[in-house]
């Protein structure tokens, strides 16, 4: 359950690695005033289905939240992610765009209508969305298949909750054709994104931070080592695919 959360649970580390003990919680939010001040102030950048927006800068928030609410979460932590979010966005998103009773409305809003969209950009990707590739070498299996288990483990993982597939900066960085590119490091040093850096950010995710985002996120939900060496290869060769 603990891995299957990992998606919603990294939002709020992130949020709590920025500071948002001091934002306090979100309380007294109205729903209507909520969808109001999403349409207007969010929507441009945001898609949710009940608001009837299209944006594509930030992810599908009917996707973000999918996981959790399927996980039975309870409205008020997702509120409250929501909620500090709000306050300690990260770039591009600009922080406290709405504050006060009003962040606490969109919250609540959020929380109230999530994860009842198409929930494209930000979800878990299907297997049909997704090109089976990599080499023959991960997880002792076919490139195919390997790629296969790959897709359902970044579903059933959390992995989707804080990267996307379509390039969108998410909590992390965005997966899709990174596979043999270079990657700058927020030591500075560039690296190449093959098969052994690639097993490596899975297996110890503080090893080898990328630029521009912070370190703790991800081992806060994932502990190093906690993902099977079969898993990490297989996710390794999902990640090969995705161009």
């Amino acid at each position: 359950m603990r891995l299957l959360a990992a998606g919603l649970l990294a939002l709020a580390v992130a949020a709590l690695a920025s500071g948002c003990g001091q934002t306090g919680l979100s309380k007294g939010g109205d729903v209507s005033q909520g969808k109001e001040l999403f349409v207007s102030k969010c929507g441009g950048c945001h898609r949710l289905q009940d608001a009837g927006t299209q944006g594509t800068t930030g992810p599908d928030l009917d996707g973000a939240f999918a996981g959790a609410k399927a996980q039975d979460f309870k409205l008020t932590t997702i509120e409250q992610v929501v909620y500090d979010q709000i306050y300690h966005a990260a770039d591009p998103m600009p922080r406290e765009l709405v504050t006060g009773n009003d962040a606490a409305s969109v919250a609540a809003y959020v929380a109230a209508v999530a994860a009842e969209g198409a929930a494209r950009e930000g979800a878990a990707p299907t297997l049909t969305g997704t090109t089976p590739g990599g080499g023959g070498g991960a997880g002792g299996a076919g490139g195919g298949a390997a790629s296969a288990q790959g897709a359902k483990l970044f579903q059933s993982l959390g992995c989707s909750g804080c990267h996307s597939l379509n390039g969108s900066r998410m909590t992390g960085p965005p997966l899709n054709g990174l596979f043999g590119t270079k990657t700058e490091l927020a030591t500075g040093q560039t690296v190449t994104a093959n098969e052994a850096y690639l097993l490596e950010s899975i297996l110890d995710p503080d090893k080898q931070i990328v630029k521009g985002f912070p370190k703790g996120v991800m081992s806060a939900t994932i502990q190093p080592g906690s993902v099977p060496q079969n898993q990490a290869k297989a996710l390794v060769a999902f990640l090969k695919s995705q161009k």
